[in-house]
């Protein structure tokens, strides 16, 4: 090997084996230091390396904390060599061959972030075939970051017919040695060998030669040496036996499943030790009922989903945009929320897209919101709606308090304080939901025999509310930092912060408390009762009385204001009442503004510069569609000109472009493909849509000369709309690439040149034929987003 690899400077070696060599080299044209990995095999072959450039190419979109992104890959010399990012650590391997197993609640912890990975590849399709401790690389913090998804080497096992197979063979799942076959599965046994390894110091397979490995795996059920471990119980080793099943189906229904139950193994206090007897009677009861409902379960995936995204990583901004997306309901009250009098303060003028809010607001801003939304979603259409929206009001006033807290403590996250307030009413909310008489017993006691809500919701329900919502909020897998925030403040003065969490925690129970003091008592009470809050926290968090008077003016100012946006300023309602009558309230904002809110937001016609039209849940007909969707286009247009002169990123002003497509037209699914000038291919990018990530990573085909109808449009720079790929005169010009993996019956292609050259191509289709209908308004509307597509890649190139 010279001195150079491609464009890259070789340093000097990091590490070798039996067919890859892994280098540190300097990238002179990022100027950034990277790891190359080269794979020499005996024979050349060309087909083989190009079906790994191919996968690698694949894998190279993958996004995650817990991946080493793959940034280039090529040949030299008839070898295959891959760029990765360059870390600054060790791998797993070497850890273990320096110290030996783990204390068992580490290497728990370790593969958690291991599963995150792994779940986040299967989610896009992409099986990583050799999990093992070399291809675990640990950063300087520790942090577990899994490498070489799907592009591992081949090996001969055996000269009598085991054939060649793809990986290690120590780490080989039995379905694969046995059938070859090939799943996520996989790669939970895989993760369940890494964990034993862990634990054990040494591999689970452990036989004296390759072929005894080999045949180990391929026929008998692993089993744990008999030697006592501290830490491993009878629990830990029945998690660990059951990612080692040898029949897939006994397994981990995914490794997503596998995560939670480590999660719930290592932070059992909320759903075990807080909740016992007859309250963890009680949780059971109500996991069973919820599992016979389809209402908050599908919330608690909602929720989880929208909670998981990572703020670190730029993707995530567009996987919170597709969370949000695939509910209209969500969407249109989303929207309707950021338009309000308290958002468009920013400045941002109308906003007409997801894509657009999360950019002007803030991720975390907009991902608060989408999930305290997505709690009343729930609750809207329920017999007690108008008692559990009276619950929902007072979590949200929580949650509003709870943010104005951390603004005047200088906090930089305050949504984190936000959403963790609202989820302490989490086990309110659900007991008001699923035990409506219990419920109704427990105000009894509270108002009769003057007892507190926990004391009288044990007494009633066995577990108090607040222990309630903790073990379902583990039982759900909500990120630690919430559940830890549910846990209770004990009586009296609260204890210093010892850290963030701990003030977290501290500002998410004083804001319940000042919540509280609306529905506790008259109003005249309310300023002793305030003053004896601050008086509890106000020492451990370092605010004076007066700073928490402030935020709490400026948190009743906002509840007030977007209470109204989403319709709740009911006269029934007695937290309304009191928060309307609190003494030295602020003037209401004029009724005006609310009614030419709700007008603009309703129409589903263009009437000024300001509209946001709104899309039904259940789409209309005829012309009524036609005229919402050219309302949508048309909005969009105007934001995105906007957006044009700002200070936008190209990635961010091509989503909000995608987005205006998407749901003003209702394909279902739209997508942007940009040329690859290395192989001269259209490749996709990225889009909105369901399984649109598979669907990307699966766009693309060739700019040489073509018959089929991708090549025309490109080379003829028209626009296309295919209504029906089996029409009789159209089905041999479909490429067998797409009738493979989309499932669309009718398209429309918008190419993308610059000087008669192909630049990028806009993708929309729907399942069925005759699916899209675009009269000439929409399409004059359509062309105008691709041109502004166009303007954007010219702008920014």
């Amino acid at each position: 090997m010279g001195n150079t690899i491609g464009r890259y400077q070789i340093r000097r070696e990091l590490g070798r084996g039996a067919q890859s060599v892994v280098y540190l080299a300097f990238d002179p044209q990022l100027e950034r230091e990277v790891a190359i990995k080269t794979l020499h095999f005996t024979r050349p072959d060309r087909e083989r390396n190009r079906q790994l450039l191919e996968e690698a190419r694949i894998v190279g979109r993958l996004k995650h904390p817990n991946i080493v992104p793959i940034f280039d890959a090529g040949s030299e010399g008839g070898d295959l060599y891959l760029v990765f990012e360059y870390l600054a650590g060790t791998s797993l391997h070497t850890e273990l061959k320096r110290h030996g197993a783990w204390p068992v609640a580490k290497a728990m912890s370790l593969m958690l972030g291991v599963l995150d990975a792994i779940a986040a590849a299967h989610a896009q399709e992409i099986i990583h075939r050799d999990l093992k401790p070399s291809n675990i690389l640990l950063n300087a913090e520790g942090q577990p970051r899994v490498m070489d998804f799907g592009i591992a080497t081949r090996v001969q096992i055996g000269s009598d017919g085991g054939g060649e197979k793809v990986g290690t063979p120590a780490y080989m799942a039995p379905e694969y040695l046995t059938q070859g076959k090939v799943g996520p599965g996989g790669d939970v046994f895989g993760a369940g060998l890494v964990l034993f390894e862990l634990i054990y110091g040494r591999r689970a397979a452990n036989a004296s030669g390759i072929m005894q490995v080999v045949h180990q795996l391929a026929h008998e059920q692993l089993v744990l040496p008999r030697v006592e471990i501290a830490g491993l119980d009878a629990a830990a080793k029945a998690l660990l036996l059951r990612a080692l099943a040898h029949r897939p189906e006994d397994r981990f229904g995914s490794a997503l499943d596998m995560r939670e139950a480590l999660a719930s193994y290592l932070e059992p206090a909320a759903s075990e030790s807080a909740v016992n007897g007859e309250g963890r009677g009680t949780v059971e009861f109500l996991l069973r009922r919820m599992r016979h409902r389809s209402d908050f379960p599908a919330l608690s995936e909602a929720v989880s989903a929208v909670n998981r995204l990572a703020v670190s990583e730029r993707e995530s901004v567009h996987r919170l945009s597709e969370s949000i997306l695939r509910d209209f309901a969500l969407t249109n009250k989303l929207l309707r929320v950021v338009n309000s009098a308290y958002y468009r303060q920013a400045g941002a003028g109308a906003i007409s897209t997801v894509s657009r809010a999360i950019i002007v607001l803030g991720f975390d801003a907009v991902r608060s919101l989408a999930v305290s939304l997505l709690l009343l979603d729930h609750i809207d259409n329920h017999a007690r709606a108008q008692q559990l929206q009276e619950e929902f009001l007072r979590a949200h006033l929580a949650g509003i308090l709870a943010r104005e807290l951390a603004l005047a403590l200088g906090h930089k996250d305050t949504e984190q304080a936000f959403v963790c307030a609202l989820f302490r009413h989490l086990g309110r909310l659900l007991a008001e939901y699923y035990f409506p008489e219990e419920s109704d017993e427990v105000r009894k006691l509270m108002q009769h025999k003057k007892l507190g809500e926990p004391a009288a919701s044990a007494q009633v329900l066995g577990v108090s509310y607040g222990d309630l919502g903790e073990a379902i909020a583990v039982h759900w897998g909500l990120p630690g930092l919430i559940v830890q925030a549910m846990k209770p403040v004990a009586p009296g003065p609260a204890p210093l912060p010892t850290n963030t969490e701990d003030e977290i925690r501290l500002v998410a129970a004083m804001a319940g408390d000042l919540g509280q003091t609306f529905v506790a008592g008259p109003p005249a009470k309310r300023g002793h009762e305030v003053a004896a809050i601050a008086a509890r926290y106000g020492k451990a968090l370092g605010l004076a009385e007066t700073e928490i008077g402030t935020a709490m003016d400026r948190g009743v100012d906002e509840f007030r204001r977007i209470a109204r946006v989403l319709r709740l300023d009911r006269a029934d309602s007695m937290l309304w009442r009191s928060l309307t009558q609190a003494p030295g309230s602020r003037e209401e904002p004029p009724e005006a503004d609310v009614t030419a809110a709700e007008e603009w937001l309703e129409t589903t016609r263009l009437v000024s510069t300001t509209v946001v039209p709104e899309v039904p849940a259940s789409a209309p007909a005829g012309e009524d569609l036609a005229a919402s969707a050219r309302a949508i286009l048309s909005s969009g247009i105007e934001d995105i000109t906007q957006a044009l002169v700002a200070d936008f990123s190209l990635n961010d002003l091509l989503r909000i472009i995608l987005e205006t497509m998407y749901r003003g037209m209702g394909f279902q699914r739209v997508l942007l493909a940009l040329r690859d000038p290395a192989s001269n291919s259209i490749l996709g990018r990225f889009g909105f849509g369901p399984d649109v990530s598979r669907v990307v990573a699966r766009f693309r085909f060739s700019l040489a000369p073509g018959a089929d109808v991708f090549s025309f449009a490109m080379s003829r720079g028209v626009d296309l709309l295919i209504s029906d790929v089996d029409d009789a005169k159209i089905r041999q010009r479909i490429p067998e690439w797409h009738r493979r993996h989309f499932a669309a019956a009718s398209f429309m292609l918008f190419p993308l040149l610059l000087k008669d050259k192909p630049l990028a191509l806009i993708y929309a289709d729907q399942a069925r034929a005759g699916g899209i209908a675009v009269g000439e308004a929409e399409l004059a509307l359509l062309r105008t987003l691709r041109n502004q597509a166009l303007l954007a890649l010219k702008q920014k190139s």
